[in-house]
């Protein structure tokens, strides 16, 4: 895990940046790997799995970051599972999804709640068999949560809205998508999924696809990182060694958050996010390898503005 700091509190717009000082902070858990991070109100979380059986058999792992070192936290599945996302909403509302493979050949979403002082199990959507990989917390406090399943016998990209003790099914527009692989939430009429293929804005109805993304599944979108609803930030991970790779530092602002990244270097999994006085990172790369300058590396970014241009859904190859 990286943990970095800087001089100036929040970037100003037209200011210019700080450079970042990072440092590896140990987990203490190996084998390991790490999926998600996410920091709000003083609370830092990381999520991913202890590895039994390499990648074949995990067991859910939650990191507690309480200042001075990376905390494990008892978890309430035993059995093979792996967690994928975290969203921080405080110190006694954590929410975590993932993948629940105890029957392997029918894994089923798993989502856990921490209220403070432990993890629960949180019962998913009824589906015969899927995976959630995002989840985010709406301004309202509402839980989303994206990912695959099986709805009414196609697997597709789905999203559930989870309020009221029952998950809603958002998934109008998506029946043609393969996975929904991030997802940020604005209001309940303003969302954006990163898809395998494409990226889509929900209205508050539907789901459908805009023209920044190719929805051909040559750039497929892994992290949204939003400061308002003008200042989105998405990373894209890329097959193509042309593609200019990029690193935000900072959604503080809509003028220097992403820049280009000159090493050309490429990622398999990453996530940031920023607080008052540090940011966070994840990677899944070996950290003697990884960039200093800013380990969570993405291969394109795409900032996005009040004007997006919408297309009919199709399915990615």
């Amino acid at each position: 895990m990286f943990t970095g700091s800087s001089i100036t509190a929040e970037a100003q717009p037209g200011a210019a940046q700080a450079a970042l000082q990072w440092t590896v902070t140990p987990t203490g858990r190996q084998p390991a790997n790490l999926d998600d991070i996410d920091s709000r109100a003083g609370e830092t979380w990381a999520v991913g799995g202890d590895q039994i059986d390499g990648f074949q058999d995990q067991r859910p792992l939650a990191l507690r970051w309480d200042g001075k070192r990376w905390k494990a936290t008892a978890q309430p599945v035993r059995t093979n599972a792996t967690l994928q996302s975290v969203a921080v909403a405080g110190a006694e509302n954590v929410w975590a999804v993932g993948e629940d493979r105890a029957d392997p050949a029918t894994p089923k979403p798993l989502v856990m709640h921490w209220n403070g002082a432990r993890w629960r199990v949180v019962p998913g959507p009824s589906v015969p068999t899927g995976s959630f990989g995002s989840v985010a917390i709406g301004p309202n406090g509402a839980v989303w949560a994206a990912g695959w399943a099986n709805v009414d016998g196609q697997e597709h990209a789905v999203v559930y809205r989870y309020a009221g003790g029952s998950w809603q099914p958002l998934t109008a527009g998506l029946e043609g998508s393969i996975n929904g692989n991030t997802l940020a939430v604005i209001s309940a009429k303003d969302a954006w999924l990163g898809l395998n293929g494409g990226l889509a804005h929900f209205d508050g109805k539907r789901w459908t696809l805009v023209d920044d993304v190719p929805a051909d599944g040559s750039q497929i979108p892994t992290g949204i990182a939003v400061a308002g609803p003008k200042n989105i930030c998405l990373s894209v991970w890329s097959m193509s060694p042309r593609t200019v790779r990029w690193s935000c530092t900072t959604t503080a602002s809509p003028g220097p958050g992403c820049r280009p990244r000159p090493d050309g270097h490429s990622c398999t999994t990453s996530h940031c996010v920023t607080t008052a006085r540090s940011r966070w990172g994840s990677d899944s790369r070996n950290p003697a390898t990884a960039s200093s300058r800013s380990p969570t590396c993405w291969s394109t970014a795409v900032r996005s503005s009040s004007k997006h241009r919408a297309r009919a859904p199709s399915t990615a190859p």
